[in-house]
C-alpha cells in the first residue's frame, strides 16, 4: 500500500470511530484483525480482540454505552506511517465508570496490508488521578474507556 493508501484507510476507520459507526469501522478491518486493548484485569496484554467479527461485537457494544453520555473524546491525533506500519499518538478524554475525570496521552500501532488494517494494538499514560480526599501515593486510579 502506497502511503496515501495508509493514510486513506486510517481516516476512514478513523471517521467511522468517531461517528459510532461500528459497521463502517469494522469494514477497514481484515478478517483475522486483532485488537489488543489499553487495559484488562490480570492480563499484561491488556484485553484483546481476535477476528473481526468480535470486533463488530465489541464496538457495537462500546458504541451504545457510549451514546448514553459515557463517550470518551480523542483529540491533537499525529499519524506516523512506516510502510505498513502506523503510529497514531493522540489525547483521550473522557469519564471513568465511578465518574471521574480522565485525560491521557495515548499511542496506537496499528499494521495494515492489502487494503485493510491487520491489527491494532492501543497503549495509554499510566496517569493517576485523584479520587476525592485519597493520599497522593495512594496508586493510580485506572479508568475503562479502552
Amino acid at each position: 500500500m502506497t502511503e496515501s493508501e495508509v493514510k486513506t484507510l486510517l481516516a476512514t476507520f478513523g471517521s467511522a470511530f468517531r461517528a459510532g459507526d461500528a459497521d463502517a469501522a469494522a469494514a477497514c478491518l481484515a478478517e483475522d484483525f486483532t485488537w489488543h486493548l489499553p487495559a484488562a484485569n490480570g492480563d499484561p496484554r491488556g484485553q484483546v480482540l481476535q477476528g473481526r467479527e468480535a470486533t463488530l461485537r465489541y464496538l457495537r457494544e462500546r458504541f451504545a454505552e457510549q451514546q448514553g453520555g459515557n463517550g470518551v473524546a480523542f483529540s491533537d491525533g499525529r499519524m506516523e506511517v512506516f510502510g505498513d506500519m502506523v503510529m497514531l499518538r493522540y489525547r483521550v478524554r473522557g469519564t471513568t465508570e465511578g465518574g471521574q475525570p480522565v485525560d491521557a496521552m495515548g499511542l496506537d500501532v496499528f499494521h495494515v496490508a492489502n487494503g485493510r488494517i491487520l491489527s491494532k494494538d492501543a497503549y495509554w499514560k499510566q496517569v493517576t488521578w485523584r479520587c476525592g480526599p485519597r493520599r497522593q501515593d495512594s496508586g493510580p486510579v485506572h479508568a475503562s474507556l479502552s
